[in-house]
């Protein structure tokens, strides 16, 4: 019996256990006995209810880009967009001056202060990859498989580094051709067709030519050596600027090369078809003092609103043989090592999205990466722009895409049209400061 009564207490008191009850002062079971229970499970549903709110409240990302009004203007309107689709991400802009961008980035980036998504040139994606100041894009968000079939490859390959992708394309330029339709028909050439090949276009170059006694009064063509245009010509007449396998730059040693450049500035040095102390290139061409010029498409945007009584053609790049190879230049948006990483690919991928990129180049005059656009019906209605968009058909990739090459040749090429050193020795002098550039860190 009194085993019995043992186990009987045990049990019962297992059961209060279990059951979370007590006993008052009088021994009898009370109604607070009861509260324990009620307790964790209020406080189960308010962490759930924590834990909402959390998962609820946005993401912040902050973003930077080199400062233009239109440019401005228009991120600001692309943002809103972005918000209203992505309510858990929010984005914070900040818009810098160009001349103090690269000044305010770099050092950022070794700090908490670095922007989650920014652009930055092309070419400086290796760096900043190898440093670990960026990181590559989400897979989750944005494949490689997906990026390499559906975007022009020459717009995307410089932002490649060890076989991921750490950005998307902006900015995308190539060359193509622009002359003065008044004054080609003064020379009776043909001013709806334009010049077709390189052979063609230094003739005209020299027709559209006029001095007074040793003076000139009109320059026929405003070339002094932009390095896409540069490398455009040496990739057609089959030059290597560039070695993938060797990481450097082999231009010095290579002969085709050297021979490529010789004839691109020939024209300048020789032929006297311009001078830069005659007029500055563009606003010479604006002013009718130029009759042809080679530059970037967004000058078809430009060009209605600085010279409107301008009457200009557009055409593709002067052929060599069947060649009509574009260089291609870009900025990129990447995002940086501390950014969350699948919302910064989500706004990357909103950015370089077809329906962002079509109002970029509707507006700004900028190229569509995204091949689907070249073929875009809406796009291709104004013939000017349509031959900018053709032009991406057979692009390659630019490799001076940053400050520092590009102002090593800028220098280098000056050199070759005002001095008489031997353009061999100033381009290895070039080739030299290339190659230590190139192994800098950020």
């Amino acid at each position: 019996m009194k085993k019995r009564t043992t186990v009987l207490l045990a049990a019962a008191c297992m059961a209060g256990v279990l059951a979370g009850c007590g006993s008052g002062a009088s021994g009898k079971a009370s109604e607070p006995a009861k509260q324990p229970e009620q307790t964790e499970s209020q406080a189960k549903t308010e962490s759930k209810a924590t834990e909402a709110e959390k998962k609820e409240e946005p993401v912040t990302l902050t973003y930077w880009q080199h400062s233009s009004a239109a440019r401005d203007e228009m991120m600001t309107a692309l943002v809103a967009e972005f918000e209203a689709q992505n309510p858990d991400i929010k984005v914070k802009l900040e818009f810098i001056p160009e001349a103090d961008y690269s000044q305010k980035l770099v050092p950022s980036l070794a700090t908490d202060t670095a922007p989650d998504v920014f652009q930055v040139q092309s070419g400086m994606v290796a760096k900043l990859a190898k440093a670990g100041s960026i990181q590559p894009l989400d897979e989750s968000v944005m494949s490689t498989d997906s990026i390499q079939a559906d975007f022009v490859p020459a717009t995307v390959d410089g932002l490649r580094y060890e076989d991921k992708y750490y950005g998307m394309p902006t900015d995308v330029q190539t060359i193509v051709m622009f002359w003065n339709k008044a004054l080609v028909a003064e020379a009776g050439l043909d001013a709806e067709k334009g010049p077709q090949t390189w052979d063609e276009f230094f003739e005209w170059s020299r027709k559209l030519t006029k001095k007074d006694g040793d003076a000139l009064v009109q320059s026929g063509w405003g070339g002094k050596g932009y390095a896409p245009e540069v490398l455009s010509y040496v990739e057609q007449k089959g030059g290597t600027f560039f070695d993938e396998a060797k990481g450097e730059f082999v231009f010095a040693d290579d002969a085709k090369t050297i021979e490529a450049i010789k004839e691109f500035s020939a024209p300048y040095k020789v032929d006297k078809v311009y001078d830069t102390e005659f007029v500055k290139n563009w606003a010479g061409f604006r002013q009718g003092l130029v009759g042809m010029m080679l530059g970037h498409p967004a000058m078809i945007g430009n060009l209605p609103t600085t010279a409107p009584d301008l009457d200009f053609g557009v055409g593709l790049i002067p052929a060599n043989g069947d060649s009509r190879a574009t260089c291609v230049t870009s900025w990129g948006y990447v995002m940086s090592a501390k950014a969350p990483s699948k919302e910064a690919t989500r706004f990357i991928e909103f950015l370089s999205s077809e329906a962002v990129e079509k109002q970029w180049t509707k507006k700004t005059g900028e190229l569509p990466a995204r091949a689907a656009l070249l073929e875009d019906a809406e796009l291709k209605e104004d013939p000017k722009v349509a031959v900018a968009i053709q032009s991406l058909e057979e692009s390659f990739v630019g490799v001076l895409q940053t400050s520092a090459l590009n102002t090593i040749m800028s220098d280098a090429y000056s050199e070759i049209l005002k001095t008489d050193r031997p353009l061999e020795e100033i381009l290895k002098d070039a080739q030299d400061k290339m190659n230590a550039e190139i192994k800098n860190p950020v």
